[in-house]
């Protein structure tokens, strides 16, 4: 366990992210995480906005041509 990652809880249940988490995980003043629990464990889960989902995502169009492709070889396989 590397002790730079250990914060401590305030009296007001707030915690400090450890700079190379918010780093690597883009949190940045005004950015949304959700916290979840998971056997015994709590995770911190950073939220995406609409426009990362999107940006992230593929089209329709896409995925047809990729459907298409596998149908394509498997016929080829088939023969």
């Amino acid at each position: 366990m590397n002790t730079k990652n250990i914060v401590k809880v305030t009296n007001r249940g707030m915690v400090s992210i450890p700079a190379v988490f918010r780093k690597k995980y883009d949190l940045k003043d005004g950015k949304y995480v959700i916290f979840v629990e998971d056997e015994g464990t709590l995770r911190l889960i950073p939220l995406k906005s609409t426009e990362q989902l999107q940006a992230e995502s593929v089209s329709t169009e896409e995925i047809a041509k990729i459907i298409k492709k596998f149908r394509e070889e498997e016929l080829e396989l088939e023969k």
